[in-house]
């Protein structure tokens, strides 16, 4: 009997012991972070030193505490040989300054850029990042650029996450992902919001760029407050939207359809087929949240085949046990019929 008991005991206590020693599974969780690169504002500081001056005041920064400590004490530098490049090339596009991820901590190229990628975005600076990587160094020690930021995230990641963002688009795309959303603010910018694709992110992951959106951009100097609201929602609803579909739109968004929408009759029309289907998504997603008004305000702004896709997408939220990726690859088809 004691023999038993003794077996019995050890049993147990292996029990309890293997079950202390189960490796515990950590839950992934969704992720949000927003910063300033330094890299993005040395060049946006270039930018607008070459056309502040010469752009509608509407475009022009926010004048607040950030523009005047980050800015302002600059313009003595207007000769220096890359703002005179800005101001005196073809490539004013206001995401310019984004090339500047390209470039390591030390403003040298990182390795294995993709240089044909970055010259269709980019033009002369992404064919010559190396260049460009010379005239950003000397810039950088021309006018003593320095990290003077000072600007408070937290309210604007706690009502992405008060706003539940992720969650909603887990129901709507009916699944249970877990996305990281990377975020750059861009405080001397107001005049592009847009996704950073050229860094290879993870598949789960979204690297894109905000911009101060002030109301009066040319009120006297103030202070610089984040805060969220109706156009950050959308913008984050959209580029967050992005995860959930990239992979589709790799896989039915063929060479046939390539060359349909590229034909010469279509040359003045707006036709990212993958813009236009996030765009019409966007707007839906919005409708479903927020109100009819809202959804319909949201289309009204967009492509007009993005207008398909909202449309089309009423058979989907009617459709509980419809997949999504059912739904994405139907649009496809309506869409591919407008460019016949």
């Amino acid at each position: 009997m004691k023999k038993i008991t003794y077996i019995l005991i050890i049993l147990v206590s292996c029990l309890i012991s293997c079950k202390q020693e189960k490796p515990r599974i950590e839950k992934k969780e969704n992720s949000i972070s927003i910063s300033i690169d330094d890299r993005v504002e040395l060049l946006r500081v270039a930018y607008f030193l070459a056309l502040e001056d010469s752009i509608d005041v509407n475009l022009r920064p926010c004048k607040t505490d950030f523009y005047k400590t980050n800015f302002e004490i600059y313009k003595k530098f207007k000769n220096h040989p890359l703002v005179q490049k800005i101001g005196n090339g073809d490539e004013w596009n206001a995401d310019l300054s984004t090339i500047a991820l390209c470039l390591d901590k030390n403003l040298k190229p990182k390795d294995s850029l993709n240089i044909n990628e970055l010259s269709k975005q980019f033009g002369w600076y992404g064919k010559n990042i190396d260049s460009l990587s010379k005239l950003l160094i000397d810039f950088k020690k021309t006018i003593g650029f320095k990290n003077n930021y000072n600007v408070n995230f937290k309210p604007f990641t706690d009502s992405i996450k008060s706003n539940r963002i992720t969650e909603k688009l887990n129901q709507f795309y009916r699944t249970d992902r877990k996305t990281n959303l990377k975020i750059l603010f861009d405080p001397l910018n107001r005049i592009t919001n847009k996704a950073i694709t050229f860094t290879n992110n993870p598949e789960s992951e979204r690297l894109f760029l905000i911009t101060y959106l002030c109301e009066e951009p040319n009120d006297s100097i103030k202070q610089l407050k984040l805060k969220w609201n109706d156009d950050y929602r959308r913008i984050v609803i959209h580029e967050n939207s992005h995860i959930y579909t990239d992979a589709l739109f790799k896989k039915y968004y063929d060479k046939e359809f390539d060359s349909l929408v590229n034909q010469e009759k279509f040359k003045n029309e707006y036709h990212d087929i993958d813009e236009i289907m996030v765009r019409g998504i966007t707007a839906k997603i919005l409708e479903l949240n927020y109100g009819q008004r809202i959804g319909e305000d949201e289309i009204n702004h967009q492509p007009k085949n993005s207008r398909i896709v909202y449309d089309y997408l009423n058979k989907y939220v009617k459709n509980d046990n419809m997949e999504f990726e059912q739904v994405y690859k139907e649009i496809i088809e309506q869409l591919k019929k407008k460019y016949l």
